[in-house]
């Protein structure tokens, strides 16, 4: 019997955990944890009992659906926006139109991205409220360009996400705000 793994199968092997550890502690859900890092289910519950991370501490049910909680406040909608353009750095998410779709599916690759854009966006404003799920939702959503898009602000180039449901305004929060005194006679 010839047994031949190859380093690439470790490696992936290995990763594969890591991700899903990263996923975890982001309070991922399984479904999700499982798309994103290529686990089964019982791997999934190994690795939950090997590092005592019990049921109750991660979400259950189904994902969220809704786009509409990134337009709520212009708070939510700035870190939406922030967390988009960081997915686009990091190459979470195709930072070009032209890019093939099937770039922004769950994959092991994308999926370390994702965490990696999420990390950073904790780091730089740790008051977004945006969770992990949330997130998944927004660099789909993103990607696809059906119910929202990421785009340059009209008025300063700041990057603004666009409800194409909604008000479809092009104009960031702050260039909103600045408009009617700009306006007003001095």
């Amino acid at each position: 019997m010839d047994i031949h793994v190859t380093d690439d199968q470790i490696g992936r092997y290995f990763r594969r955990r890591q991700l899903g550890l990263r996923l975890l502690s982001h309070g991922a859900r399984p479904q999700t944890i499982r798309e994103w890092s290529g686990l089964t289910r019982d791997q999934l519950v190994t690795l939950r009992r090997r590092w005592s991370i019990t049921a109750e501490e991660g979400l259950r049910g189904p994902s969220p659906t809704s786009h509409e909680v990134f337009f709520t406040s212009a708070r939510a909608s700035n870190h939406a926006a922030l967390f988009a353009s960081l997915c686009q750095i990091v190459g979470a998410i195709p930072s070009k139109r032209g890019k093939d779709i099937a770039d922004g599916l769950p994959s092991l690759e994308n999926g370390e991205r994702l965490c990696e854009a999420f990390e950073l966006l904790k780091e730089w404003a740790p008051s977004a409220k945006i969770e992990f799920e949330q997130a998944v939702l927004l660099a789909s959503g993103v990607v696809e360009e059906k119910a929202m898009k990421l785009n340059a602000c009209a008025s300063c180039g700041a990057p603004t996400l666009i409800d194409k449901m909604g008000s479809g305004r092009t104009t960031c929060s702050y260039c909103r705000r600045r408009a009617p005194k700009a306006a007003s006679p001095e």
